[in-house]
This record gives C-alpha cells, sequence and structure tokens, in this order.
C-alpha cells in the first residue's frame, strides 16, 4: 500500500480545510483500486483517529512553522516508511501515482530542489525511505528550532540522494522569482507547490484556475462512467493531447477525425455513445477536473436536459486569462433568439436530446451548437445553469473565429435565427 503523510500545525497559515482539500484532491484522483493510506500528523490530535479516509495521528512536538516537520525523521515514524510527504500548500493536479511511479529506487532520500536556489534542496516533497541513514542523521542531529526553517538545517545535514526534478519536469512553481503568479495549468502538470503567499485558498479569489481547483468535486467511478466526451476534429492544431488528457478516468472518451467540419466528426461516432450524458470537447480546449463531476450533478439536481456554466479563456502564449460567467444563466428561446449567452465549451446534454433531435447540423460552420441549443429550446428542452467553471477555451490565431470573417459568421447566425424566430 501506498502511504502519503501530511502535516498540520495549528496557529498558522493552514487550517483543516486544507487538509480535506489535499485530499479530496488526491483520492479524486487517484486511478488504482487499492487506495493509498493517508496520514496527518495534527497537533490538535491527542490519540490516533481513523476517519475512514485520514488517519489522524498526534503531532507531538510544540515547534513553529515548519520545524514542527521535524517528527516526519522521527523513530516513530519509520513503521510508515517509505512514504511520500507533500505540502499542504501543494496542488495535486494529476494522480500522485506518477509521482510514486517516479521512485525507482526506494532507498533514495529524494526532496524538492527550491524553485528559487538552484542545486539547494526543500522539503514540500520528500521521499522518506525506510531504514533510512540519512533520515537517521537528520533526526540525531537534531538540537532544537534555529532560524525560521528547517530547511536550512537540513542543507548542512545532509544532501539529498536526488532531487524531484532530477527525475521529472511536471512539478511546477506557482509563484517565479519575478513574482508572477501562474495562471494557467500546464499541459503536463502533476504538482503545482505554492511554496508561500498567496496560498490557494486566497489565490482562489483572483485566479481562475484555483478557483476551480477548490470548488472540485470528486465522485465515485459509477459517475464517470454515465458520461461520454465526443472530441472531433479535423487537423490537431497542437492541442490534441492537451484535451485528451483532461477528460478524467473512467469516462467514455471518443476521439473523432475526419475531413469534415466538427459537427460531421461528432455525429458520424454519437452511435457509439454510452453514458447517461454527453457532452462534446474542441481539440485546442481542456476540461476542468471538476467538469464531469459538477456537469452531472447539476443536471441531476436541477433536473434539466443540458446546462451551461463558466469558462476560463487562456491566450495562447500569454499568462492572460478570463473567466466568462454568463450574464443570463438560465435562457429561453427568445432570450437566445437576442444574445448568445451560453459558452460553447461547457455544454453537457443528455443522452435523449440527441435521440430526439438527432445531431448537428453538417450544413453549418460557425453556428452549428448554437443552433443545436435553438433547437433544444424549441423542442421544450429545459436548460440549467451550473456555477462552477467546466473547461479551459483557448483564444489563438487559428481558431475559427478568427480565420472566418466576421462577416460571415453574422450572416450565418443570421440564418440560423430565422429559423426559430
Amino acid at each position: 500500500m501506498k502511504t502519503i503523510v501530511l502535516v498540520l500545525k495549528s496557529g498558522g497559515d493552514f487550517q483543516f480545510r486544507d487538509v480535506e482539500l489535499i485530499v479530496r484532491h488526491i483520492t479524486g484522483k487517484w486511478k488504482s483500486e487499492e487506495k493509498p493510506r493517508i496520514i496527518c500528523l495534527w497537533d490538535k490530535a491527542s490519540t490516533a483517529y481513523d476517519l475512514g479516509n485520514i488517519l489522524l495521528l498526534p503531532l507531538t512536538n510544540n515547534l513553529p512553522g515548519t520545524w514542527s516537520r521535524i517528527q516526519l525523521y522521527s523513530p516513530e515514524m519509520e513503521q510508515y516508511r517509505p512514504f511520500l510527504y507533500v505540502d499542504l500548500d501543494t496542488a495535486i493536479i494529476s494522480s500522485l501515482e506518477n509521482i510514486f511511479d517516479l521512485v525507482k529506487d526506494e532507498t533514495k532520500f529524494i526532496t524538492l530542489e527550491d524553485f528559487w536556489q538552484q542545486g539547494q534542496l526543500a522539503t514540500g516533497l520528500v521521499w522518506f525511505p525506510k531504514s533510512s541513514s540519512k533520515v537517521f542523521q537528520i533526526w540525531d542531529s537534531f538540537k532544537g528550532a534555529e532560524g525560521r526553517r528547517m530547511d536550512v538545517y537540513i542543507r548542512k545535514v545532509t544532501p539529498p540522494d536526488l532531487f524531484w526534478q532530477d527525475l521529472t519536469s511536471t512539478i511546477y512553481d506557482f509563484k517565479s522569482r519575478k513574482r508572477e503568479l501562474l495562471n494557467h495549468i500546464p499541459a503536463d502538470a502533476n504538482l503545482i507547490c505554492f511554496h508561500g503567499k498567496p496560498r490557494i485558498y486566497e489565490a482562489a479569489t483572483t485566479i481562475g484556475w484555483v478557483r476551480a481547483y477548490v470548488e472540485a468535486i470528486y465522485n465515485n467511478v459509477a459517475n464517470k462512467k454515465k458520461a461520454t466526451v465526443i472530441i472531433p476534429y479535423k487537423t490537431d492544431r497542437g492541442w490534441l493531447q492537451q484535451a485528451v488528457n483532461s477528460v478524467p478516468e473512467g469516462v467514455q472518451l471518443l476521439v473523432s477525425q475526419g475531413e469534415g467540419n466538427w459537427p460531421a466528426n461528432f455525429n458520424k461516432v454519437l452511435d457509439q455513445a454510452e453514458g447517461d450524458y454527453i457532452r462534446y470537447l474542441h481539440e485546442d480546449d481542456m476540461l476542468t477536473p471538476n467538469c464531469i463531476d459538477d456537469s452531472i450533478l447539476a443536471i441531476e439536481q436541477q433536473k434539466v436536459d443540458f446546462i451551461h456554466g463558466n469558462a476560463i479563456e487562456i491566450w495562447e502564449g500569454s499568462s492572460k486569462t478570463r473567466t466568462y460567467i454568463p450574464p443570463v444563466t438560465h435562457p429561453k428561446l427568445k432570450d437566445m433568439l437576442q444574445k448568445n449567452y451560453i459558452h460553447s465549451a461547457t455544454l453537457m446534454y443528455r443522452r435523449e436530446i440527441f435521440e430526439k433531435l438527432g445531431g448537428f447540423n453538417e450544413k453549418l460552420n460557425t453556428a452549428e451548437e448554437y443552433e443545436f441549443n435553438l433547437r433544444c429550446l424549441k423542442a421544450g428542452f429545459k436548460i440549467g445553469y451550473c456555477n462552477t467553471n467546466l473547461a479551459y477555451y483557448r483564444r489563438h490565431s487559428l481558431q475559427k473565429v478568427r480565420v472566418v470573417s466576421a462577416r460571415d459568421r453574422m450572416i450565418e447566425r443570421e440564418q440560423v435565427r430565422q429559423l426559430y424566430l
């Protein structure tokens, strides 16, 4: 069984909600049937408490700040080694199984390399081997807290055997030395380390992907199996793999390539869809981690036929992002005839809609989803709204809205409107 250890020291920036957040993402993104053992050392625990998904153990020292983590090196923790320590200020983007897979030799003492000081260790992510002389040496030489940070002390005692950055390029710094914040999730990210302020919950108030991360809800695998995602495309414009990687494990994924337009490529695999809920994903966009669960939950709780929500818009080659929140959340047909309030990247439909109305109109070039949504509303299907970020929408020079002239787009949209007036 793989073991993950967390530390919660009260009185500082972290609360138990930070433990709940990271555990939710660890377990929600874990792919294997055998779930990891998660241990949290907490100074408010007077004895061991097994909460089912977390084993709480007493943090027995009264040391300040990061010094409280010295207990990780203590002999009493040997019974749990080897284990992976993860700082609470870490965003789990992909399954932690990917990090465990990097450990080819479990006897190695592995730490982060400090993002700002090349060649210096940092202790936000540490592999603790069993029966490790380096771990014992750190514990035996400890005489008490000196200075602000424990990692400075450990640097003086012993170097690590490896840095995680020697093994992977998928661990990212949220805050660069230039104090620039990471405004979107890199496609290959496994972890994003905050290591300082703003903390995750503070960053969630201003940065879209962090807000989506905090709000993400993971249901069981059976819920994932209710959904089908179709990626229709003609040419991979460079982001197809990122779109594929954003689809959660357990969701039926149909990647449909063809010489036709995207409605044609969507329609040709529609009869293969097994999910109760169906959505498309353009090959240059990505789903947020919470997209499938939140979309299904919204449809079921609101008892509607299809939903839309918010989208994080990314400008390629820039750190600029914008969160689109529809000004009209439950548009009627008359509303949509005046203005298209629905962000196309956020939609999910019950499969019954396609069974009754058929697929997308293959004769259209730019107003395909607009026409289909008007068709749904005209047929009496109910629309709902999911107030979370459901997709990353990429703005770039090869977008259809940039390639097709504004005049042609306006003409086609007006032709569609006339069909439903």
